[in-house]
């Protein structure tokens, strides 16, 4: 068995919702997914695979061309709005693991989040690596709203979503609250442990990495695309 220190994964399906074929759409006259390989190619670890996890044999092309591996096509079945990422994850591990590679670390790094800081991730590598009782890390910010000021309804009836030691958090100053992160998706690193497959990508103690608000830009509309670009 080769074993490697790294994998990482552009995960970059064909189908999208808010956008057609958003993986594709050009930023700055780049594809979208082409921010994800050239950064992919700067991350401090020699002992790594580049995989382009994807469905479409158009972004398996381009993957090609940009010398980042897409040797097997993703199956549609797992390619669809509501498939979960560890889909994704243990069909890229099981293909390696039964070619004869497995991997330490993993990495995704999703298209839809072009902004990253190279500086930022190679440092939260080395953390990951350090803290051995880390099963995950993801990339983290402040979030915009909070979630003590947030209700489930029913039949017009409202209850807050979460329960507090603070009276009527949801009527307290926001000074006097907690502060709450948003998950981001600009990087996640996660332990694989050389296994063919895995049970969880976050498993149970997962790091936050605090990362600056322009780094937390996630393409989903038109907006989102014209705000990037501004930053690229």
């Amino acid at each position: 068995m080769n074993k490697k220190k790294l994998i990482i994964i552009v995960p970059a399906r064909e189908g999208s919702q808010g956008i057609k074929n958003k993986n594709l759409t050009l930023i700055k006259k780049k594809p979208l997914v082409t921010y994800s390989f050239e950064l992919a190619k700067k991350i401090n670890e020699k002992n790594k695979i580049i995989f382009c996890s994807t469905d479409s044999k158009k972004i398996k092309d381009l993957a090609t061309k940009a010398k980042i591996n897409a040797s097997f096509l993703r199956p549609k079945k797992i390619s669809k709005n509501l498939s979960r990422d560890l889909d994704f994850v243990n069909h890229t591990l099981t293909n390696f693991y039964n070619k004869g590679f497995s991997f330490k670390y993993g990495l995704i790094l999703r298209p839809t989040s072009p902004i990253r800081n190279i500086n930022y991730v190679n440092n939260a590598y080395e953390i990951f690596k350090r803290n051995k009782k880390l099963d995950s890390m993801r990339a983290i910010i402040e979030a915009p709203l909070t979630p003590f000021k947030m209700w489930y309804e029913k039949n017009n009836i409202i209850t807050s979503i979460i329960k507090s030691k603070i009276e009527e958090h949801y009527n307290a100053p926001r000074q006097i609250l907690p502060t709450i992160y948003w998950q981001t998706g600009n990087f996640e690193f996660f332990k694989i442990d050389f296994k063919k497959h895995i049970k969880s990508i976050s498993g149970k103690k997962i790091y936050g990495y605090k990362i600056k608000k322009k780094y937390s830009i996630d393409i989903d509309n038109l907006q989102d695309i014209n705000q990037a670009e501004k930053y690229i």
